[in-house]
């Protein structure tokens, strides 16, 4: 998942770190769609034993963390390529599933001088069901390798594999899962679908721009783009957030209507998030991008293939091939831009507190997910599990306000932190 420039990846960062910036066969007519996973047809039951077969491949050291122009992004592509071939899709350009592109990373970001070319492989396969419209269903494949870019979120790391199994082995492997059972089940789609692997992704969502320029002159009625990005860490809460339900009047009811049971919609309206969805948007297409959120390994060696909860992500693909359907039997998708302003712009402020927020927007205060070692919120004694309601005498609700109130302190400062634990409140003196 993107580390800079996007709303929650800029909170997680700011708030860890205190960082300044951020087949084709012949197949029958189209099914009715049922909320659930009851189907007849084997093609269409999700394999937990697909998805763990894959995040453990992609995730594994032989691969040294799937950097965007390395050798382990090479043979992750080789992979997807292959899995691709084997269900009988077809090139979305050419006769092979890689799609290239060139960029270039600034590797120290106060030096405008400095930086390094970078050659990028996406992988994409299409479903040619002879439909006028077409939906892609993505994610990015990319991750930090040994910390070359320095992306990572834990100091000095360089040279340390960074694995990358929930980011993004995970959306990865469900996209790889979900083409499976759209291209090999027993019916023909009302819609085309492109199974879009991106790199890129860590160092700017470069992988997923490129596809995004050419995706409406390749298949002019691209109704609908659908991002996973990190879905392999659904909590014992079951929270599952959900992006961009905003960019389509259609998409409140429809998200909510094929819900799993038990699991905890967290809705955010904006087409603008901290992954690939967003490049699409930008196309004026809607988008959907689904995320368990983030977590103590985020962007650290330590996003290992043992740590996924594997039941979790066999229900959000179910989910997500559930919605795939519904939307591609819409009759239309209207597209409405949504307002930067409503998702709330991340203040600047000069502090960290040394947390990892929970994004659930529960109102009485701001779930903590994560305490870094030897940072402010550590020392004064505030652990993981801790509700954090105020800072001095600024309320925090949800990570908006959370974010507000750090915004209005500075560095050296002394406040007293109120969090509630077991139902109890403690209040910490903390120096920021």
């Amino acid at each position: 998942m993107f580390l800079s420039k996007n709303k929650l990846k800029q909170i997680s960062v700011f708030s860890l770190l205190g960082v300044s910036t951020l087949y084709f066969s012949q197949k029958s007519q189209p099914k009715a769609i049922t909320k659930s996973s009851s189907s007849t047809d084997p093609a269409e039951l999700v394999s937990e034993e697909n998805l763990k077969k894959h995040i453990y491949y992609l995730a594994s050291d032989d691969l040294q963390g799937r950097l965007t122009g390395s050798e382990g992004e090479t043979k992750a592509a080789n992979y997807l390529s292959a899995e691709f071939k084997k269900l009988g899709l077809k090139p979305y350009e050419g006769k092979e599933f890689i799609q290239n592109f060139e960029y270039s990373v600034k590797l120290n970001p106060h030096d405008d001088k400095t930086s390094t070319a970078v050659k990028g492989k996406n992988v994409i396969a299409v479903l040619d069901n002879k439909a006028s419209k077409t939906i892609v269903i993505g994610a990015h494949y990319d991750h930090l390798g040994l910390n070359e870019h320095h992306n990572s979120t834990l100091a000095n790391s360089d040279g340390q594999i960074h694995n990358g199994a929930d980011d993004n082995a995970s959306g990865t492997a469900a996209v790889l899962e979900l083409a499976r059972m759209l291209s090999q089940n027993k019916t023909k789609e009302n819609v085309n679908y492109v199974f879009a692997l991106f790199s890129g992704e860590e160092d700017g969502l470069m992988g997923s721009k490129k596809l995004a320029e050419s995706i409406k002159t390749n298949y002019p009625n691209t109704i609908f783009m659908i991002n996973m990005d990190m879905v392999g860490r659904l909590n014992t809460n079951k929270d599952l957030n959900v992006g961009g339900v905003g960019t389509s009047p259609i998409l409140p009811e429809l998200v909510k209507k094929y819900k799993p049971e038990g699991i905890n919609l967290s809705l955010d309206g904006s087409g603008v998030g901290p992954s690939d969805h967003t490049s699409f948007y930008l196309k004026d297409i809607p988008v959907l991008f689904f995320f368990t959120g983030t977590h103590s390994d985020y962007h650290k060696p330590t996003d290992d293939s043992d740590k996924i909860n594997y039941p979790g992500q066999k229900i959000i693909t179910n989910y997500v091939f559930s919605l795939a359907n519904a939307l591609g039997n819409e009759k239309e998708i209207p597209f409405t831009k949504t307002k930067v302003a409503a998702t709330k712009a991340v203040p600047k402020y000069k502090v960290s507190l040394g947390i990892m927020p929970n994004y659930a927007d529960s109102k009485d205060g701001m779930g903590i997910d994560g305490v870094i070692d030897n940072r402010p919120a550590a020392n004064a004694g505030i652990l993981q599990g801790d509700v954090l309601t105020k800072i001095g005498k600024c309320e925090v609700k949800e990570v908006y306000s959370y974010m507000d109130c750090l915004a209005k302190i500075n560095a050296g400062e002394e406040h007293p932190v109120t969090v509630k634990r077991n139902g109890e409140e403690k209040v910490f003196n903390v120096k920021f």
